[in-house]
């Protein structure tokens, strides 16, 4: 019994952690369970807790509370909120501040929590993966998603665990850093990977079109409904539903769409009849969703509902020797499906390569890469060869030694905020992390402090925000 693993359980309320205890009587674990936060603490000063559960709601102190003193003195642990979706704001800051690490929602069903469980156990250290196993910095597959850098992996691992909760996840990135094979990703490390994954753009429809296509309709419902039609929330059943280019929705489905989420019901047009909502909701834009929020156009309760779990794309220019990765897999697949003969980049094109910015992120690369191949024939990639792609789908390229998109959106921030307002001169350069940090301070004081909306400015997970934050004290 010594050997086992030890879970411990806190919620104020009994009859909870009576059905949590036999929920989880098949684990091969040591189950301690407790009402009071205080006494969890007490008990675990003398007993390492390997995974705790805890409610978000108690007398003594909520569970975010009482998770972050879990993390202060057990960091390897694997801590679990368990609670109820109207908690999604508190929650979501504590999970991207890396207070939590999973969560359960109310009701739970017996069998989601126990793997959610199987996958905190195999997480713990001595299970885990580290970047200290020779095999970690290998290029990887990942759901479609291949990679080395060290960004992508730990990317990965915030996929693993967020996939092991039913909150809505929001995914940042730009255009073309593969925001939908995240979603994907999410949903095959999910409890529900046997369930349908169904993707959605919601800019291809118009108002009208799109809520039909989300909730259904009954016949007679509007002009054309000549039969009931089983909308996306209902066909999505007990799987993942992803709403890409959220931003483009009216705020009047932006309204309907929150409260979905909020009581996880809905109604097809044309009848009051209440459909229960089951699936997990993955959301993304690569629209800018500060400006979004900031102009009134995308609403603020909705984005939070939304956000509770934040995955963050880099773009391709900083995941370093990643666009080479990339590059080749992207070679070696058209090559084979356009029956050419290549199978190599030439020392100059892999230079231009990677000096180059890449705005269109993956898909741009995947795009030139594809001509590249129809246009040309040999066996080798030139530098010509991508000079003269990109000159026909670009006015120019911009170099690494140019600002990024990214930079120039944090000087515009810096330069509109009030606690910034002198100019520099060339001879006065300031080391990196030092505009860094005034850039990111700027914009959280221009929120009033509000980290999440400073993050969605930045176009960064607030869990970036939070760490930096945290290596200035």
């Amino acid at each position: 019994m010594d050997d086992l693993p030890i879970i411990v359980l806190v919620d104020d309320d009994t009859a909870i952690l009576a059905a949590l205890k036999r929920a989880l009587r098949s684990i091969s674990a040591n189950i301690y369970a407790f009402d009071s936060p205080l006494e969890a603490i007490q008990f675990c000063e003398h007993t390492f807790p390997n995974v705790i559960i805890s409610d978000q709601h108690m007398p003594d102190m909520d569970g975010c509370t009482f998770l972050a003193n879990v993390k202060k003195r057990w960091p390897n642990s694997q801590r679990i909120i368990l609670s109820a979706y109207h908690d999604f704001k508190k929650i979501s800051s504590a999970f991207n501040a890396g207070v939590v690490e999973r969560f359960i929602c109310k009701p739970w069903d017996n069998k989601e929590l126990l793997f959610v469980i199987d996958k905190a156990l195999n997480s713990l250290p001595e299970n885990s993966k580290t970047k200290n196993n020779d095999s970690y910095d290998e290029p990887i597959n990942f759901h479609g998603i291949i990679a080395a850098d060290d960004t992508m992996h730990d990317l990965f691992d915030s996929i693993r665990h967020a996939a092991t909760t039913n909150a809505p996840i929001f995914v940042m990135g730009e255009t073309g850093t593969g925001k939908e094979l995240v979603a994907q990703a999410c949903h095959q490390e999910s409890y529900h990977k046997d369930e349908p994954f169904i993707a959605v753009n919601c800019a291809n429809f118009n108002e009208n079109l799109i809520e039909s296509q989300l909730f259904g309709h009954i016949k007679g419902a509007f002009t054309g409904a000549t039969t009931n039609q089983e909308g996306l929330f209902a066909a999505a059943k007990h799987g993942t539903l992803f709403l890409d280019e959220i931003c483009s929705l009216s705020l009047s489905l932006q309204a309907k769409l929150l409260r979905v989420i909020q009581e996880r019901e809905f109604s097809p047009i044309g009848t009051h009849k209440i459909h229960k909502f089951h699936a997990q909701i993955i959301s993304a834009s690569s629209n800018s969703i500060s400006s979004a929020l900031l102009n009134g156009d995308f609403r603020e309760d909705l984005y939070y509902r939304l956000n509770v779990i934040t995955v963050a794309l880099p773009p391709l220019r900083d995941r370093g020797a990643d666009i080479l990765l990339i590059a080749r897999y992207f070679l070696k697949k058209f090559s084979k499906i356009e029956n050419k003969q290549f199978t190599k980049l030439s020392r100059d094109a892999i230079k231009i390569m990677c000096s180059y910015d890449w705005p269109g992120n993956i898909r741009q690369l995947e795009n030139i890469i594809h001509g590249m191949i129809i246009l040309n024939t040999g066996t080798q990639i030139t530098a010509e060869m991508i000079i003269k792609s990109l000159s026909t789908t670009v006015n120019g390229f911009i170099t690494r030694n140019q600002p990024s998109r990214a930079s120039i959106e944090h000087t515009n921030i810096t330069k509109n905020t009030e606690s910034i307002n002198t100019q520099r001169s060339e001879t006065n350069i300031q080391p990196l992390w030092l505009v860094e940090k005034e850039a990111i301070e700027a914009a959280i004081s221009y929120c009033g402090g509000n980290v999440p909306k400073a993050a969605a400015l930045l176009e960064v997970s607030p869990s970036t925000l939070y760490r930096k934050k945290q290596s200035w004290a």
